[in-house]
């Protein structure tokens, strides 16, 4: 977690500790949900916040241009989902979006990261 975003680290960076300090540590990461770059710098000593990732897969009650709605399977609550970034799944909920037949048999493995929620895989 970074500035209250869960991230992704894609680097890091470790000096040496000085005469009077303590090592240091430069991690580069991308947050999962906007996309951007972040990069702190933080003794090595230092404790992490970590967010829990809850997965569970759900129905796909109904897709708009803007949001998707989905039924948790456990639980039977409906909630909205943004559209995914990556190309491959957006293909597939078009495809969906354009046949309800499809729909109905089709279920998305979902995360929830600090309480919001993303879908990670289209399951047909």
């Amino acid at each position: 977690m970074v500035d209250g975003e869960p991230c992704v680290i894609k680097s890091s960076e470790r000096s040496k500790s000085g005469k009077h300090g303590h090592a240091k540590v430069r991690i580069v990461c991308v947050g999962v949900f906007d996309n951007n770059k972040r990069s702190i710098t933080v003794p090595s000593g230092t404790l992490m916040e970590v967010p829990e990732i809850i997965k569970g897969n759900a129905q796909i009650n109904y897709i708009e241009d803007n949001v998707i709605n989905l039924m948790n399977l456990d639980t039977y609550d409906s909630f909205d989902v943004q559209w995914p970034d990556n190309e491959e799944l957006k293909k597939k909920l078009k495809e969906l979006q354009a046949n309800p037949s499809k729909m109905a048999s089709a279920q998305v493995e979902f995360w929830t990261l600090a309480g919001k929620n993303l879908i990670n895989r289209v399951i047909m």
